[in-house]
């Protein structure tokens, strides 16, 4: 923990200097659990690996973040802007792990340059109906990643476009982190009404060289996402479709590597609203995740929670998910509050 408040207090010292900043936090822990225990401690198994497997003790979410951004106004609408962020873990050393760019924003959209969160597993906040990163919400990110994305780049320059009619593309280059990696490529696309909204998006993801001189994915390795959200009174409903394509029949694949997946998957959300709070449902159906081994690890989960909120800035919550797959079970509660 004080390696925390020392990172806390380094990034703060900047903040008097700005021109029109501010210093920002999540603070999100609380308890987790597991019931009939089929899952594993395992640091291999993306699907489980929470706390201690399918454990029970406290877990201080990655949700938790502390972070500075900055604006500039130049004028004529256009402003610089910088951000970094990182996640507070009492288990880690705090850095800014989440994002560390600069940017431009004008008539011409935002241009912004350095680590930020992946485009494509992003796109997740569209219809996600948990307000942070618990055990059922986990279960999206790997779902739609399929295998192949990633939840940060390093490297990235990200374009916005300003919203036509509500519509907005949003495109993004990452640049590759090592000599053995290559370049990728993401681009979303959404249109916003004001009861509905959709969304179609491509991650063309760079290769990863393994350390036995093997690709895990193949040159080509793409995942394709489709979504829509809509409002119906007060419920709310939202869902994607994916697909994941990894070229596994290439010499620089490894042989080893798991090949026959069914490449569809979907994920379906639904919240209801009602006083005080929401209530929160999930269903996620995909073969493609795979660990940094090769096996695959499909995901049948459904899950559910419920969101009370304090105030503007903090809630109570509770979220519950069952996986056929393994046969195993987990929840999590907590206080998340924003300051």
């Amino acid at each position: 923990m004080k390696k925390i408040f020392a990172g806390m207090l380094l990034a703060a010292l900047p903040a008097a200097a700005l021109a029109d900043g501010r210093v920002y936090g999540l603070l999100d822990i609380g308890l987790i659990g597991g019931f009939d225990r089929h899952i594993p401690a395992s640091a291999n198994d993306l699907r489980h690996n929470w706390y201690l497997g399918n454990g029970s003790g406290m877990r201080h979410n990655y949700t938790s973040r502390l972070g500075i951004e900055a604006f500039e106004d130049l004028g004529g609408g256009n402003r610089i802007e910088a951000r970094i962020e990182g996640t507070l873990d009492a288990l880690h050393t705090f850095y800014f792990d989440r994002h560390a760019y600069i940017g431009v924003a004008g008539g011409f959209g935002t241009l912004r340059l350095g680590r930020t969160r992946d485009l494509i597993n992003g796109a997740a906040s569209r219809f996600d109906p948990f307000g942070n990163d618990g055990l059922v919400e986990d279960k999206i990110l790997l779902a739609q990643l399929g295998g192949i994305g990633q939840f940060r780049l390093p490297r990235a320059v990200t374009w916005t476009s300003p919203v036509v009619d509500g519509m907005q593309a949003t495109v993004q280059f990452g640049a590759r982190a090592t000599s053995a990696d290559a370049n990728s490529l993401k681009l979303l696309l959404t249109y916003d009404a004001e009861q509905w909204g959709v969304h179609a998006g491509v991650d063309m993801a760079g290769r990863e060289l393994q350390s036995n001189g093997y690709y895990r994915f193949g040159p080509r390795a793409r995942n394709v996402v489709a979504g829509a959200h809509r409002r119906i009174g007060s419920v709310k409903l939202g869902g994607q479709l994916l697909h994941a394509y990894r070229d596994m029949d290439g010499i620089d694949v490894d042989p080893a590597f798991a090949r026959d997946a069914n490449p569809w998957g979907w994920i379906a959300t639904a919240r209801l609203p009602v006083t005080g709070g929401e209530f929160k449902l999930v269903m996620v159906s995909t073969d493609q995740v795979v660990n940094k081994l090769g096996t695959l690890q499909p995901i049948r989960e459904i899950g559910g929670g419920y969101e009370h909120y304090l105030s503007k800035s903090s809630m109570l919550y509770l979220q519950v998910g069952h996986e056929r797959r393994s046969g195993g079970g987990h929840w999590h509660a907590g206080l998340l509050t924003r300051f």
